[in-house]
């Protein structure tokens, strides 16, 4: 074996042997020196190197001839049922996301859950962005920075601003100002080639980084100002909306004796609007504004026309 193979054999001894006690150190062991030493068969010298300098930057403290992660930091069990139920949609989410995500998020959730088996299933349909993963990382490194992001989108090289990274109904986007156009646009993750930030920086607009917290679904158009979308509730579906708003900015502004209810939200575009709207057919009805009401119509129209139709062949 050459002197190479043996220092990457040693490297994954090490590597095990920390991860391992800080997985116990996270589940609220105290562990004694002595103790790991016999375990992995070390000495003690070696423990305490692994302590006091591999592990110096994790939040653990001395206490004896032990060690013990410090309080607050440890990841106790889990029993309460809304919590539990929390952590399996969370298993879901890591799972739905790619499968290496969720092979390094299943032993923390796992530990969390105590192995609790739950009577529930949730389903999140969400793109695998294993793959991406390193595009992800340029593109947040960029947005905290601030710094500038250039890359090839549908044959043409960005330069652009980056907000925020977003997902609508399971797809993910960026969201960007263009600095060619000024314009603000949605670009799908997926078809972004070559990214880069750049070293140049920008001061974000606190505005739109307003406008982008209120987005309804992947429609929304950031520059065009908000307006007033009210809507009808119809008593049958009033419960699900107080339960989740369809957006932050919902307002209730009546209640009708017969269950009905009227709210206010923003939107920008009406494309925006009837993508929200087709979800609760045929329990929304738009009071205004009336470009909204008469889109919403006419899709109804074209939608009962098609269907009558194809039922006629």
């Amino acid at each position: 074996m050459t002197a190479e193979m043996n220092r990457s054999h040693d490297y994954d001894k090490i590597l095990t042997r920390l991860t391992t006690i800080l997985q116990r150190l996270y589940s609220g062991e105290t562990l004694s020196v002595t103790e790991l030493a016999e375990e992995f068969n070390v000495s003690t010298k070696t423990i305490q190197r692994d302590f006091n300098e591999r592990l110096v930057r994790f939040p653990i403290e001395k206490s004896g001839r032990c060690w013990r992660m410090q309080e607050g930091h440890r990841l106790e069990k889990i029993q309460d049922i809304d919590n539990l139920l929390t952590l399996q949609i969370l298993e879901s989410l890591a799972g739905s996301v790619g499968s290496r995500f969720a092979e390094r998020s299943k032993s923390l959730l796992g530990r969390l859950k105590n192995d609790t088996d739950l009577p529930v299933e949730s389903r999140l349909l969400i793109e695998d962005i294993t793959s991406d993963g390193t595009l992800f990382r340029e593109i947040e490194e960029a947005i905290v920075s601030t710094r500038c992001l250039r890359f090839d989108y549908h044959g043409k090289r960005r330069s652009v601003h980056p907000y925020r990274i977003v997902n609508f109904e399971g797809y993910w986007y960026l969201l960007a100002r263009e600095k060619e156009s000024g314009l603000v646009k949605k670009f799908y993750i997926k078809e972004i080639r070559n990214a880069e930030p750049t070293e140049e920086t920008f001061l974000p607009d606190r505005a739109l980084k307003e406008k982008i917290a209120g987005a309804l679904n992947a429609w929304f158009d950031p520059n065009l100002e908000p307006f007033d979308l009210h809507l009808l509730v119809k008593a049958p579906i009033v419960k699900y909306l107080e339960r989740r708003p369809l957006s932050p900015s919902q307002q209730i502004v009546a209640r009708h004796e017969n269950g009905d209810i009227e709210i206010f939200l923003k939107a920008t575009s009406v494309r925006e609007s009837l993508a929200l709207l087709k979800t609760w057919i045929p329990d929304l009805i738009v009071l205004s504004p009336d470009n909204v009401k008469n889109a919403y119509e006419n899709l109804l129209k074209t939608t009962l026309e098609r269907q009558t139709g194809h039922d006629a062949v």
